[in-house]
């Protein structure tokens, strides 16, 4: 995705537009539609969902449920596809589905997000307004970085983990797969948070947390593991 003048190429073929489709109806939905819409050469055909209902004010018609995958595709003429649901498992779910199935996950990238551009941003990561992240960082499939959140320097996000609005991440900290950090948490330099791992909103991190760990307050906590 990252070429030599610091932008990011957001187009499936150099001479293409995107016509991404949205899995997902609800609030994460509505502003990933929006982040879309910042993006060049880039048109949001419509959204599905599991049962077929969007919120209202979505922002995208509503074309169907997630069985109409296929029709809709061939219908719309669609070429990139954004998994615009917050629940890490569930998004990556979706995502696999669609992935060993053929179909392109598309990188988001809000005309607000500020990424680095020496920061490695994978297809199908979404960086939402106010995100920051900084140089050295990779943001692996699937990974949200939500509204103002920042991350440092050298960080690696791995897949389907969400940094929540407004949480900060310091300079070499590794969070693993499907991790989530809850709104305006910290995370100091050089920490590891393990695989499926929660931190509280507003937790301050300063050790390690072993994956399947919910921690919680500052300075943060356990309360409870669960099996990842």
């Amino acid at each position: 995705m990252r070429h030599g003048t610091g932008g990011y190429d957001w187009c499936v073929e150099s001479d293409s537009t995107r016509r991404v489709l949205v899995i997902g109806a609800g609030g994460h939905a509505r502003v990933c539609i929006e982040a879309l819409r910042d993006m060049a050469e880039t048109e949001v055909v419509g959204a599905i969902s599991a049962d077929g209902f969007g919120m209202e004010g979505l922002g995208a018609p509503m074309l169907g449920t997630q069985e109409d995958l296929k029709s809709v595709t061939q219908r719309q003429s669609v070429n990139a596809y954004c998994v615009a649901i917050g629940d890490n498992s569930t998004r990556k779910r979706v995502s696999t589905m669609l992935t060993e199935s053929g179909y392109r996950l598309t990188l988001v990238v809000s005309g607000y997000a500020m990424p680095s551009p020496t920061a490695v941003l994978s297809p199908g990561a979404q960086l939402l307004p106010g995100a920051v992240v900084n140089a050295g960082t990779e943001i692996s499939t699937g990974a949200i970085i939500n509204s103002n959140a920042t991350v440092e320097h050298d960080c690696h996000i791995g897949e389907y983990a969400h940094v929540g609005p407004g949480a900060a991440i310091g300079g070499a900290v590794r969070v693993e797969h499907t991790a989530f950090l809850g709104l305006g948490s910290r995370v100091l330099p050089g920490i590891q948070v393990g695989a499926g791992a929660i931190i509280g909103a507003g937790a301050v991190v300063i050790d390690d947390v072993p994956a399947g760990l919910t921690v919680v307050g500052s300075p943060a906590r356990p309360i409870n593991r669960r099996k990842v």
